[in-house]
This record gives structure tokens, sequence and C-alpha cells, in this order.
């Protein structure tokens, strides 16, 4: 079903491809929901100030985690 390459990648995250992929949702929604207010901070500076910050370090936190 997954391609050498596929395979290969996901015994280097060490996971499952349904792990994998719940983890690649994740990652996904939390940037979805970051949009909105990337854009309502772009207009209003004081809203958001450190959103998009948190919601990076928290994404990058639960990549290393898993490694």
């Amino acid at each position: 079903m997954f391609s050498k390459q596929c395979k290969i990648h996901l015994e280097d995250k060490g996971e499952t491809g349904l792990e994998h992929m719940k983890a690649a949702l994740k990652t996904a929604i939390k940037l979805q929901l970051l949009v909105p207010a990337l854009v309502v901070h772009s207009v209003a500076p004081r809203f958001f100030t450190d959103t998009a910050t948190t919601v990076i370090k928290d994404i990058l936190g639960d990549r290393h985690e898993n490694k």
C-alpha cells in the first residue's frame, strides 16, 4: 500500500501510517486555526501578540517529543 519511500519515512519517524496521519492532521488543524488570529493581528497588532509564536513552538515541541 505504501511506497518504499513512505515506508522509509515512517520507519525514520518511528510511527505507523495512522499515527503519522494523526500527527500531520493535528498540525494542519493547528495551523488552520492560527490563520484567523494572524489576520486579526495583521490589522490590529495588539491582539494575538504571542499566539503564532506559541503555536509554532507547540508544534515543534510535539515533533521533537515524538522522536
